[in-house]
C-alpha cells in the first residue's frame, strides 16, 4: 500500500499565473499546476496532465514530482500499474531525502509485488532511512519490526528507541506500544508510571487499546492502587472507541464488584452477552474467539445464576 502525501512544496491552485511560470520551466511551478490537475485544485481533475506536468518537473529534479511520478506507477493512475516503475521512481525520490518515497519502498520490499521481489534487507534499509530522517510512521512501523522480529532479528532496545521518536512526535500508537514495553519491561526498565503517562497520552487521542491498557493498569493495581470503578470507566471508553474486548472486562469486573465498583450482577450478564454477540458476529475475523468466548459465556452463566 502506497501513500500520497507530499512533504515539501505546498502545492497552488491552478491559475495563469502559474501556469506561465510553468511554461517558463519553473520545476515548482510545473509540479504546482500537476498537482493541480492531481487533485482539481483550481481545475478539472486531470490525471493524464498530472502525469505530464510532473514528468516535466521530474526531470528538473523537482523531489515532489519525482515521488508522485512513483506513486502514479504504484497505483495505475494515468498509467498501467507497474511496481517496477514505482520503485524506480521512489528509489530516485528517497536518494533525495524524500521520507514517504523511503517509507513507501520498505513497504514494497517487506512482502513483495509484482515484479519486485521481497527482500527483508532493503525493507529495513529504506524504513530506517526514513525513520531516521524523523519519519513517525516509519518510526512506528520499524520499531514494530524490531519488537516482533520481522525482516530483522527481535532488538527490544532499538524497538524502544523508535517507539520513543515516534511517541515524542505525538503518535498515539507509538505511545501506546511503548506504554506496553514500559508495563512489561521489555528493553527498558518496568516503570508503571510511565506506562500510564503513555497510554493516558494515546487514550487523550482517541486509541481504543491505549484506553483498554490504561483501564487494565487500575483493576490490577500496577502502579497505582487498584480502582475497578476507574477501569470500568476506561473500558467503557475503550469500548465506545471500538475495543470490543473491553466488554469481557467490565462484565468480569461487574460480576466481581469491589475496589470502589457496586458489584451488579444484572450489567454483568448485559455486558456479557454483548460480548458474545460480538464473538459471534466477529468468529473468523478475531483470533482466540473460542478461548474468548468461553470466558464470556462462563461469566454470563454466572450472571444468570445470580439473577435466578
Amino acid at each position: 500500500m502506497a501513500y500520497a502525501a507530499t512533504e515539501a512544496v505546498e502545492p497552488e491552485v491552478y491559475s495563469q499565473q502559474l501556469l506561465q511560470k510553468a511554461k517558463q520551466g519553473n520545476a515548482d511551478a510545473q509540479y504546482n499546476i500537476g498537482e493541480a490537475y492531481y487533485q482539481g485544485y483550481g481545475v478539472d481533475e486531470d490525471l493524464d496532465e498530472a502525469f505530464k506536468w510532473y514528468k516535466k518537473a521530474a526531470a528538473q529534479g523537482q523531489v515532489e514530482a519525482i515521488y508522485s511520478i512513483g506513486y502514479m506507477y504504484d497505483e495505475g493512475e494515468s498509467v498501467d500499474e507497474n511496481n517496477v516503475e514505482a520503485v524506480k521512481w521512489y528509489t530516485q525520490a528517497a536518494n533525495k531525502g524524500h521520507n514517504l518515497a523511503a517509507y513507501n519502498l520498505g513497504i514494497m520490499y517487506e512482502e513483495g509485488e509484482e515484479g519486485v521481489a521481497a527482500n527483508a534487507k532493503n525493507a529495513i534499509f529504506w524504513m530506517k532511512k526514513a525513520a531516521d530522517n524523523g519519519y513517525a510512521d516509519a518510526q512506528y512501523h520499524l520499531a514494530n519490526h524490531y519488537d516482533n522480529g520481522d525482516y530483522t532479528a527481535v532488538d527490544k532496545a532499538k524497538a524502544v528507541y523508535y517507539f520513543k521518536l515516534a511517541a515524542d512526535q505525538g503518535l498515539d500508537a507509538a505511545q501506546n506500544n511503548l506504554g506496553v514495553m514500559y508495563e512489561q519491561g521489555e528493553g527498558v526498565k518496568q516503570n508503571y508510571a510511565e506506562a500510564m503517562r503513555l497510554y493516558k497520552a494515546a487514550s487523550e487521542q482517541g486509541h481504543a487499546l491505549a484506553t483498554a491498557n490504561l483501564a487494565s493498569l487500575y483493576e490490577n493495581g500496577y502502579g497505582v492502587a487498584k480502582d475497578y470503578k476507574t477501569a470500568v470507566k476506561y473500558y467503557e471508553q475503550a469500548n465506545e472507541l471500538g475495543h470490543y474486548q473491553a466488554l469481557n472486562s467490565l462484565a468480569k469486573l461487574y460480576e466481581e464488584g469491589g475496589f470502589g465498583l457496586k458489584k451488579n450482577i444484572r450489567k454483568a450478564k448485559q455486558y456479557a452477552d454483548e460480548f458474545i454477540q460480538y464473538q459471534e458476529y466477529y468468529a473468523e475475523e478475531v483470533d482466540g474467539e473460542d478461548a474468548d468466548e468461553a470466558a464470556a459465556e462462563a461469566v454470563a452463566d454466572a450472571a444468570a445464576e445470580a439473577l435466578d
